[in-house]
């Protein structure tokens, strides 16, 4: 009689263990924007790696990973527009667009830093965090 040992796929896993630490982590690691990329690299390798053996892993991980690509999104707009109206400033129209761009500036630098601790405080408690203006791109 031979033994044959059929690997168990991750949609077939017997049991999802809780951990809102790791949930609580991801959520606080987009923190780490502040230091380049890392905001969106370090909660999607979490995500990627744990998805599959902590519950609610996956949701939280979308919402998180909608939230950098938005915010990346909405960041590359923002500069693309400052770099545009630093050009005009020598025209002197740009001194306007500039005070503008900063006024917009305010709101997305503090949306890099409010949702995250948000929603690490949210998942600490085993709720999910619906983050503001978020496209959802991972569904």
């Amino acid at each position: 009689m031979e033994n044959t040992l059929t690997p168990i796929s991750p949609k077939q896993s017997p049991e999802l263990r809780e951990d809102n630490s790791t949930i609580s982590l991801m959520h606080y690691s987009q923190l780490l924007n502040f230091m380049g990329p890392f905001g969106l690299i370090v909660p999607l390798i979490l995500w990627s790696s744990k998805k599959h053996e902590i519950k609610d892993m996956d949701a939280h991980g979308k919402h998180v990973l909608n939230y950098q690509i938005s915010l990346l999104i909405y960041t590359l707009v923002f500069f693309f527009l400052f770099f545009i109206s630093f050009i005009l400033t020598f025209v002197l129209i740009g001194f306007v667009f500039m005070f503008l761009l900063f006024l917009i500036g305010i709101p997305l630098a503090l949306l890099t830093i409010i949702p995250p601790i948000l929603g690490g405080s949210a998942a600490t408690r085993g709720e999910l965090y619906k983050y503001p203006m978020t496209i959802r791109f991972i569904k």
